[in-house]
């Protein structure tokens, strides 16, 4: 387990409706009205939630939020959360609260409204925020608190309340979710590396269930879980299509963008809870593409979680224009490819459950397309087929956990020169880099055998720091979303499919060595 100072909570709200303020925003799209909360609904209509839920809204299948705590009590919420539980130790004995009312059950409460908001709310007229599956089991697992010496660091101590140990909190809540039936399991928060992230995932896959998790936001490095091998994860986007300025870039290990940008998913305020606040970050994308593969399987219910991801990953958002295919949020135009590889920024695309809901899911192939068979990638492909295969083989250890392979092929978003070892702490994740060629298959054995040596020190070195986030920034400095600018190489928002080879990198969640 991983244990170290207290954790930093990073947050950010960006508006009300009337009677609030709209806090650093220049935002061009979409256009301003006077209802926040509508506006804050836009990712409904560009994803086409409305036709997604004719087919599937998550009925018969359980969703797991593993989050802070929670308040089920909102209008959003009453009635749909089946359960919630935490291992969290508290400061005066006894465990945490699980659920509680405040600030400390904001980022959780949103991310459940996200799921399986039932549209009831405080807006005016007694509208709220509607979830993508809003028929889903939703079953809530707590893992990050305000520390007892610093709130504004979060933590969890499971053998000692002064410590932080909400990395191995957070493998054990998969552990659990599982047990309890879940089948996507949405994380929108990060943490450094522990050991015991590599059995729950295993065991995630093991069980058939999807696990999705957020990138962390104003960074280039993806932390824990979302660096895990198999993992969805999964970076945000405005409603023009475009990443938003917090969003990862340029990473091997982003999957799915979604929308992120000026999403309605409510706050806690002095005067109690207002539907109608917007936010934005990878978290409510995360929730926003968990919720979506849930009303994807809930209408294919056939379907293994394998072929769900296969199903999003083949029909992602695209339309055709001037003969190129541009990610976006649903497929527009006539005969457009599936893809086939991932883009340094959006990884596959832009995820669009209401397209994958319409092809044959039970006909796709039973493998994980975001599981990888090369370089330092933590659970090996290896451990991951022995796990699903259920071979008795020995239990993965952190010395165990990596594989270092030669592969003649480049990564994502690494090159020969930085190798990104999905290990522990602050080194884990991608760094930036314009693409790069992989260290040729001629390596010699010597030097595989040397930096395997490294990494299992790597792997087994207890982090200075412990770093958990629930990812979204505060709203102290105007952003600059354009709507007539993608921000980006105009390549980055090129879908991945055949026709754009040269802009399109091969899924490596980590470098190719």
């Amino acid at each position: 387990m991983s244990t170290g100072p207290l954790l930093h909570r990073r947050r950010r709200a960006l508006g009300m409706a009337a009677g609030g303020a709209v806090l650093g925003l220049c935002v061009a799209v979409p256009a301003a009205s006077a209802d926040a909360l509508d506006d804050g609904q836009w990712w409904r209509s560009a994803m086409g939630v409305d036709e997604l839920h004719r087919s599937g809204a998550g009925k018969g299948i359980t969703v797991a939020l593993i989050d802070g705590p929670i308040d089920s009590s909102v209008p959003e919420l009453k009635g749909r959360v089946a359960s919630s539980r935490t291992e969290c130790l508290a400061a005066g004995g006894g465990k945490q609260p699980a659920t509680v009312k405040g600030e400390a059950a904001d980022h959780a409460t949103r991310m459940a409204s996200l799921l399986v908001g039932s549209g009831r709310g405080t807006a005016s007229g007694g509208r709220g925020i509607s979830g993508i599956a809003p028929e889903a089991t939703l079953r809530h697992y707590a893992v990050t608190y305000p520390a007892p010496s610093n709130p504004t660091k979060l933590s969890c101590g499971l053998t000692d309340p002064s410590l932080n140990e909400a990395s191995e909190a957070t493998a054990r809540a998969i552990g659990q979710a599982v047990r309890d039936g879940a089948r996507v399991i949405s994380i929108s928060l990060t943490t450094d590396y522990d050991d015991a992230y590599v059995e729950a995932l295993l065991g995630a896959y093991r069980a058939g269930a999807i696990v999705v998790a957020s990138t962390n936001n104003e960074t280039r490095q993806v932390f824990w879980p979302g660096i895990g091998n198999g993992v969805v994860t999964v970076t945000h986007v405005d409603a023009a299509g475009n990443l938003d300025t917090s969003a990862m870039r340029r990473s091997s290990f982003v999957d799915f963008a979604a929308p992120g940008t000026r999403i309605a998913a409510g706050q806690w305020t002095p005067s109690g809870w207002r539907s109608d606040v917007l936010s934005d970050g990878s978290s409510q994308a995360t929730a926003i593409t968990a919720g979506g593969l849930a009303a994807v399987w809930s209408a294919h219910p056939g379907a293994t979680g394998n072929q769900v991801l296969q199903a999003l990953r083949d029909q992602i958002g695209m339309r055709a224009e001037d003969g190129k295919h541009l990610t976006w949020f649903r497929r527009v135009g006539d005969n457009l490819p599936k893809a086939t590889g991932k883009t340094e920024s959006y990884g596959f695309g832009i995820a669009d459950p209401a397209d994958a809901v319409k092809v044959d899911v039970e006909s796709l192939p039973d493998t994980n397309p975001m599981v990888v068979d090369k370089g330092v990638v933590i659970p090996t492909a290896q451990q991951i087929t022995a796990a699903t295969q259920g071979s008795t083989g020995s239990t993965p250890s952190s010395s165990r956990g990596t594989s270092a392979q030669a592969s003649p092929s480049a990564s994502a978003a690494g090159s020969s020169t930085s190798p990104e070892a999905a290990g522990p702490s602050q080194s884990s994740g991608a760094t930036s880099h314009d693409g790069g060629s992989a260290l040729p298959w001629l390596l010699g054995a010597v030097a595989v055998l040397a930096l395997v040596a490294v990494l299992v020190l790597v792997l087994r070195r207890r982090p200075s720091e412990a770093t958990t986030a629930l990812p979204g920034r505060t709203p102290d400095r105007a952003d600059s979303h354009r709507a007539d600018s993608h921000r980006d190489d105009f390549h980055a928002r090129t879908a991945a499919t055949d026709g754009v080879a040269a802009t399109t990198k091969e899924h490596s969640n980590g470098s190719d060595l």
